[in-house]
């Protein structure tokens, strides 16, 4: 017998985050996120897909950066990207996109007077800043003038969205942003929208439109394909973070640790072991990977 799937796609999929945000057919959830996040006085009532294959980017890449480029009625670009795993230098790599698009405006002709039209860039990320010590879930950053703090230009906007940080209750949830935030984060293991998001007829119909039974199976295919490229990074990642913690202790011991304290830490390195196994469970990664991964045995992954 196969797995039995979430009710709910996962939406931190490519598969996923494209089939809720990026189709003509349901263009209420992008225009519902958008408004919460950036629509202001003046709500967003239409936007346009534009296709624009970025270069550069590694194979590899795909299975953790995907994104979606809107245009609205006034010409503004939205840039749309969602990353779920750690990236070097990630701040310069949303600013490279920001510059390239607003770059691409030079195409206009000779008579182009160098007018600017505004591009904002949203950027989800799952996971947080390394060695940043003050984190935000909501970092909104501009051009302004350090001397006078006045905002000195609005072409280039960027917020980024740290969903790790996202720690509210369902019912807690005050602002549809938060509610977006929520879904975002929760959303696979879910059994049924919230109710109190449920109000809103955006949430209605989502209850309705991510659900795994109703994918063609056309669409189950690519999800399938699309969601073992989110566990394989998922597993990569935990795994790159269980071997540098594995590398920190042996150092210590190296460094010449009392033989006590380094059984200590030989405990304390199984219940992390333990503790990356029920994570990797929780996003459900099969056993043998987790045992593969962790290398705990089946009956100790079993019991946890």
């Amino acid at each position: 017998m196969g797995k039995k799937h979430s009710i709910y796609i996962n939406p931190l999929t490519d598969f996923g985050f494209k089939y809720i945000f990026g189709r003509e057919a349901d263009k209420e959830f992008t225009l519902s996120f958008l408004n919460a996040l950036i629509g202001g006085s003046v709500p967003i009532t239409d936007v346009q897909f534009v296709d624009k294959e970025k270069k550069g980017e590694s194979k590899d890449d795909r299975a953790l950066i995907y994104d979606l480029h809107c245009e609205l009625k006034d010409g503004s670009k939205i840039i749309v990207e969602m990353q779920n795993r750690y990236q070097a230098h990630f701040d310069d790599r949303a600013i490279y996109y920001m510059a390239a698009d607003l770059y691409a405006q030079s195409e206009k002709g000779e008579n182009w007077d160098y007018k600017l039209t505004p591009v904002y860039g949203v950027f989800l990320m799952n996971f947080k800043w390394k060695d940043v010590k003050e984190q935000h879930l909501r970092e909104d950053v501009c051009l302004y003038n350090m001397q006078t703090k006045r905002v000195f230009s609005d072409r280039m906007r960027m917020t980024f969205l740290k969903i790790p940080m996202m720690d509210k209750e369902a019912d807690d949830c005050e602002t549809t942003l938060e509610r977006w935030l929520y879904i975002l984060k929760h959303m696979e293991k879910m059994e049924a929208i919230p109710q109190s998001f449920t109000k809103d007829p955006v949430f209605r119909n989502l209850n309705r439109v991510a659900r795994y039974a109703a994918l063609s199976e056309k669409d189950r295919i690519a999800y399938k394909k699309s969601l073992k490229a989110y566990r394989d990074a998922y597993a990569i990642a935990e795994t790159e973070r269980a071997e540098g913690r594995a590398e920190g202790l042996a150092e210590g011991r190296a460094e010449g640790r009392a033989e006590g304290r380094a059984e200590g830490l030989g405990v304390g390195r199984m219940e992390e072991k333990k503790d990356i196994a029920r994570k990797m469970l929780e996003k459900g990664i099969d056993i043998d990977t987790v045992s593969l991964i962790t290398e705990l045995s089946q009956s100790e992954i079993s019991s946890l």
